[in-house]
């Protein structure tokens, strides 16, 4: 596969979503065993960048597939690697995904990765994308390019219906069986990885 040249001009990067509405988190994240409907990757993401152990800014928000195709994570890939100022900063990068990536984005950032030594990234998945045999392959290969690989936890949902939701104040709603399927889907994730 063809490698990218990450190296954009501006009007080509979408910029990122500040926050999500309440019903589209709900839906497009809820970690049902079968998602049938959801056709959509959402990627919520905090980026901290630290140089010489010291703490430097930080920023959050939210990307989605677009409709000519261009899938959640290489809407992030463009617009990050577009920002990355320095090789001597080190660069910790948290996403949370309604979809766990297919074969083709996993390829991708694992490429990135393997690029930028100075880039961890940690990737917690609400449910597995997993249409094709390879896209198990994919997230291996992420793991092998050091990417931390895990299944989105209550807590997880709890923590980005607050930060990233326009949730008007109100108290996340654990919806019925969360904790059972993430249960049951990280141990589908760790037979994939292991």
């Amino acid at each position: 596969m063809a490698r990218r040249n990450w190296v954009w001009e501006e009007s080509y990067i979408q910029r990122p979503w500040r926050r999500l509405y309440p019903n589209i988190f709900n839906f497009q994240f809820r970690n049902l065993l079968y998602a049938s409907g959801r056709n959509s990757t959402y990627l919520c993401f905090e980026v901290e960048c630290w140089e010489q152990g010291s703490f430097i800014w930080s920023t959050k928000g939210v990307f989605r597939n677009q409709e000519d195709s261009s899938h959640a994570e290489l809407c992030f890939l463009n617009w990050f690697c577009d920002r990355i100022e320095s090789p001597d900063a080190e660069y910790h990068v948290t996403w949370y995904t309604s979809w766990s990536p297919c074969f083709d984005c996993a390829e991708e950032v694992a490429a990135v990765l393997c690029e930028h030594e100075n880039v961890s990234l940690s990737i917690f998945a609400a449910r597995l994308y997993r249409v094709e045999p390879a896209d198990d392959q994919g997230l291996r290969a992420l793991q092998g390019a050091g990417a931390q690989v895990a299944m989105m936890s209550p807590e997880d949902f709890e923590y980005c219906w607050n930060i990233f939701v326009y949730n008007g104040g109100k108290n996340f709603s654990y919806w019925r069986n969360v904790r059972r399927h993430y249960y049951i889907l990280q141990e589908q994730l760790n037979s994939i990885l292991w």
